[in-house]
């Protein structure tokens, strides 16, 4: 009989820890988030990480988000635009492969970007593969003259 009030005691006693580490992560979760004291007290908006600078001239952005190409299918006037760049916004490593061979990427992780200058090839209907494990992403670049 006296076993079983011990481990009674026992399990209350955990029970009452893991209670008060539950409550106290979740007071340091309230407490930690929002902006910070400074921030508050200057009276301002917090600032952000993000950027929305546009490319400089003769380039466009591919972005690999969520394991799409966005936009997936360009057409670009050579007089306007020559290179592309694909930064990798997913946490996944993408290999960027034309395929005629024209070119191939390292394997990008998050935030890297890989560049082609599509004005050392002939105009035409460039296609593209991004791979990822055994996986591809289809996509291309058109950069014939419009007709």
């Amino acid at each position: 009989m006296r076993r079983i009030l011990g481990n009674r005691t026992v399990f209350k006693s955990a029970l009452l820890v893991v209670s008060v580490f539950v409550a106290l992560l979740v007071l340091g979760t309230i407490k930690t988030s929002g902006p910070s004291p400074a921030t508050i007290e200057a009276d301002r908006r917090p600032t952000t990480t993000t950027t929305t600078e546009p490319p400089p001239p003769g380039v466009v952005k591919v972005r690999i988000d969520n394991g799409i190409f966005r936009p997936s299918n360009l057409h670009i006037n050579l007089e306007e635009i020559w290179i592309v760049q694909w930064i990798n916004l997913d946490d996944r490593e993408y290999i960027i492969r034309a395929s005629d061979g024209a070119f191939e990427s390292e394997p990008l992780g998050q935030g890297e970007i890989f560049e082609f200058d599509y004005s050392t090839l002939e105009p035409a209907l460039h296609r593209y593969t991004a791979f990822v494990g055994f996986n591809r992403i289809p996509g291309s670049v058109e950069t014939r003259p419009e007709q």
